[in-house]
């Protein structure tokens, strides 16, 4: 690929202001960038002071469907306050080879651990069960999806309790025991006779809402593979056989609902300087942080014909924001958006490969952390693409959709050296 058609390649995406374009200009004739560059008297600018806008914004509802884990559970942020998660689950019944001897003797949800948790899971947790009486389904006919915002309706009488001490990375599942007369209720009518498919036993049992204390302290991630179990006896002569019959969880049409406690709307972003000099991200609640690059066109002011060589755009965890409990990852997913927060690609490089924020450096002394995006590729396309101006860049957590990780970013006003940066660096080549 030569440099001409670097530069006129087509564009999906961008805008930055430049309010010093150049910080640095050297001459180089030795500069890897290709052959072609070898004998050229090749003017370099470099510059971190382009104007770069951070702020947040949240997605009305995130699509929860396709999750591997469910979350249950709750904390309090002094940061993000309260958020919370709840889960529907809807079951599936499909043995229904009980012997008619068969005694019924106790009911119970198992929850299979993932390992997944968020906060701290020393206190006692406490979760409660209801029954769902409406179907669980679709909300939007022409959709097959659910999304983190809906609700269905329960009994609010409580089938089961309990209060435990998570241990998701020492237990394999969490034993809840439910209601005898919910459990009975249930198991007569599968030895009855009065269901016998899968239909009539949604038809009798919608699901159930497996919901956390407010006053919990942690939000637990639990496997999709977790049951409903009835235990009973078969009755014998010589001896007792024990017998069990498990309900599993329907992976489709189960899902978690998750709310913060604050809430704003989708096309609204808040700059980071009304949020003390902050931007947030949420998993789960859709919060995303937002970033501006306003008019990049600036590098055509340059003498000369260049390309842009680099440019990496460089975001900061605010200082002690990232804790053993309130942990955060060594990436972040990064996507192209419009001007109404929908997404409009993943970010990529030249090549096409995905782009991610990677830690660039670290302070243990300060717990500092800084992630680099190389955004070249993104700022090549903001200059060509028609309304580029109307694009940004989304900046995500990993499991954006089944986690509830929380990253608390520098704006470009900070008082700090972490402060949101971008880092260009443009050659021009013929002037």
């Amino acid at each position: 690929m030569t440099i001409k058609q670097v530069v006129r390649m087509p564009i999906i995406l961008l805008s930055i202001l430049f309010l010093i374009l150049v910080s640095c200009e050297e001459t180089d004739t030795d500069i890897p960038i290709g052959e072609d560059w070898f004998n050229l008297d090749t003017k370099v600018y470099f510059t971190d002071s382009m104007t770069v806008n951070v702020s947040t914004f949240k997605f009305d509802s995130i699509i929860v469907s396709n999750t591997d884990r469910l979350l249950v559970g709750a904390y309090d942020d002094l940061i993000l306050g309260h958020t919370k998660s709840k889960t529907y689950a809807q079951l599936g019944l499909y043995e229904f080879d009980i012997d008619d001897e068969a005694v019924y003797d106790s009911i119970a949800l198992i929850l299979n651990y993932d390992n997944y948790f968020y906060n701290d899971t020393i206190p006692t947790q406490n979760l409660s069960v209801y029954e769902v009486i409406e179907d669980i389904k679709y909300i939007d006919d022409d959709e097959d999806f659910f999304y983190n915002t809906n609700t269905f309706a329960i009994d609010e009488t409580s089938i089961g309790t309990k209060s435990f001490i998570a241990k998701p990375k020492k237990d394999d599942s969490l034993h809840v025991t439910l209601n005898n007369t919910f459990g009975k209720r249930l198991f007569d009518k599968i030895i009855d006779n009065d269901i016998n498919n899968s239909d009539e036993f949604l038809d009798e049992h919608k699901g159930l809402l497996i919901e956390p204390d407010d006053s919990n302290t942690a939000v637990l991630g639990f496997l999709k593979t977790s049951f409903l179990r009835i235990y009973y006896t078969i009755e014998d002569e010589s001896d007792n056989v024990e017998g069990t019959l498990d309900i599993a969880f329907n992976s489709t049409n189960s899902f978690h609902n998750i709310t913060p406690s604050g809430d704003s709307n989708q096309e609204t972003s808040i700059p980071s300087t009304v949020l003390n000099n902050t931007s947030v991200i949420q998993s789960g609640t859709g919060l995303s942080t937002r970033i501006d690059i306003p008019n990049v066109e600036g590098v055509y002011d340059i003498p000369g014909t260049g390309t842009i060589v680099e440019a990496y755009l460089k975001l900061s965890l605010k200082e002690n924001s990232s804790t053993d409990l309130l942990h955060t990852r060594d990436s972040l997913n990064v996507y192209i958006i419009d001007n109404k927060g929908d997404v409009v690609s993943t970010l990529t490089d030249y090549s096409g490969e995905t782009a991610l924020g990677i830690i660039e450096s670290t302070s243990d002394e300060f717990n500092e952390i800084t992630y680099s995006i190389p955004v070249a590729y993104f700022l090549d396309l903001k200059l060509t693409e028609i309304n580029g101006d109307e694009l940004y860049l989304a900046i995500y957590s990993q499991d954006f959709n089944q986690s509830v990780d929380r990253y608390i970013l520098n704006g470009e006003d900070a008082d700090t050296s972490l402060k949101a940066k971008l880092e260009l660096t443009y050659a021009i080549y013929d002037e």
